[in-house]
């Protein structure tokens, strides 16, 4: 759709006013302005920007990619600092469709300058794209126009995803090493066994004595894993895809949830994050003008965990019932002991968002230093644990050696 700059003054208020706005025609693009009470003084066609957006072929439709995090992320921090710069909302809208890279994020913040050319408010022309914004961004940015604070929202929004990318960031790198371990400890182990173990045990058909209990155990696992390998792998994948059908139902998923949440080592650091997810998302909700009902609803949506979800709705009937935060959520269990007096603290002071930060740094730290611990602590247990399995096989072959050894004396 062409795009047309314009120079017009609004009949009610007076302003002048410097803007672009899509439209099929110069006369179509005068009734959009009309309807928004502007007066045109002088129109003329961008040809940059019409041929900008016009300049789209097949193939870049279809190489058009979902946007990522980090590419909001970007665009909302040079959104911020647009309007801080007092850079009309129309003109820091075509900025950042001219500079983001994301071919698909481009056309939805094209689309979202001209519904607010049209004289939708920014929020309302965010709730368009559903699949993009979450709906902590919509509120957000509907709770900053009431206060007249958007440029400040629009900045703590970028800190606030930033925030979720590197939390998810370290979750998945803290979950990724143990389980590489396990998976490569494994394989190790059924090589041995499967490989391994049937070179060194061949000897045993021809010396005429009583195998050790713990012999004909490993030699009867190795022989069972040569017949059997295929069905093995099988039902392995089989027990996999059935977990995890499983895990996308409620049930599954809150019972999946509750067992990495009280799992030992793992545990307590997605208890860690959560609390921080909680606490860095809560604050930034309230400090942008958002109520605490609505906050706790908001935030429910992205702490990640079922068995926090059902905490949080316990909350947030105990809230809505009169009571204070941090007595609703002592009540829920799900949180630690310090985090409720800071919160007690913070109602008292009337600092609570203050605190809430607190809290998330606090936390942040603390799941830094557990995954620390963490990685140190794994490499010494496979070690310990692929060391007992090589003893097993070795003492399952030198104990057939020294009984056949004392025969013969």
């Amino acid at each position: 759709m062409p795009m047309y700059f314009y120079r017009g003054q609004h009949s009610k208020t007076g302003k002048k006013i410097k803007a672009y706005i899509e439209a099929e025609s110069p006369k179509d693009a005068k009734l959009k302005l009309k309807k928004q009470s502007i007066y045109v003084i002088e129109m003329r066609l961008d040809s940059r920007a019409s041929a900008a957006e016009g300049n789209t072929s097949i193939i870049a439709i279809l190489n058009r990619k979902p946007p990522k995090p980090e590419d909001i992320a970007i665009a909302t921090k040079q959104f911020a600092i647009l309007l801080r710069s007092a850079v009309d909302i129309n003109d820091a809208l075509r900025a950042i469709s001219e500079q983001v890279e994301n071919e698909e994020l481009k056309s939805v913040y094209i689309k979202i300058r001209e519904l607010v050319s049209e004289g939708k408010s920014l929020s309302d022309a965010h709730k368009n794209f559903p699949k993009v914004f979450s709906s902590i961004y919509i509120n957000m940015i509907a709770a900053a126009e009431k206060a007249g604070a958007l440029p400040l929202v629009m900045q703590r929004l970028s800190e606030f995803i930033s925030y979720q990318i590197e939390i998810k960031r370290k979750v998945v790198g803290a979950l990724t090493y143990p389980a590489l371990m396990v998976v490569m400890a494994i394989a190790v182990v059924i090589y041995l066994f499967v490989k391994v173990m049937p070179q060194m045990t061949k000897s045993f058909s021809t010396l005429k004595v009583t195998l050790p209990w713990y012999t004909i155990i490993m030699n009867d696992i190795s022989t069972w894993l040569q017949d059997w390998w295929l069905i093995c792998i099988i039902l392995l994948l089989g027990t996999l895809f059935a977990l995890y059908s499983w895990s996308k139902t409620e049930k599954g998923r809150y019972k999946v949830d509750l067992f990495i949440y009280t799992a030992p080592i793992i545990g307590p650091l997605i208890q860690k994050v959560t609390v921080s997810r909680f606490s860095k998302t809560l604050s930034t909700i309230l400090s942008s003008g958002v109520r605490i009902v609505e906050g706790l609803q908001l935030t429910r949506k992205v702490v990640g965990n079922t068995v926090m979800e059902k905490a949080l709705d316990e909350a947030i009937v105990k809230v809505q019932d009169g009571d204070k935060l941090a007595t609703a959520l002592e009540r829920t269990g799900r949180f630690p002991t310090m985090v409720i007096h800071m919160l007690r603290t913070g109602e008292k002071t009337g600092q609570l968002e203050e605190m809430l930060v607190n809290i998330s740094e606090v936390y942040d730290e603390d799941v830094n230093n557990q995954i620390v611990a963490t990685t140190r602590l794994i490499e010494p247990a496979m070690m310990i644990f692929m060391a007992i399995i090589v003893f097993m096989m070795v003492m399952a072959v030198i104990g057939p050696m020294m009984a056949a050894m004392n025969q013969l004396h």
